[in-house]
């Protein structure tokens, strides 16, 4: 099985400059290339992501 070699993107939501909830959103999800079969099913949506403590 092949590795992905991008590292996963996480969303912070800070209060006071602390973190207090995280998303981890896969980079192969949302990496855009100019060929479609190459792009990430959500690359350019919009989409709902729920953190977590």
């Amino acid at each position: 099985q092949p590795q992905n070699t991008v590292p996963d993107v996480f969303i912070w939501m800070l209060s006071s400059n602390k973190r207090v909830a995280y998303a981890r959103v896969p980079a192969k999800d949302i990496l855009y290339s100019t060929a479609n079969e190459q792009r990430g099913k959500d690359c350019g949506k919009i989409k709902t992501h729920f953190l977590k403590v």
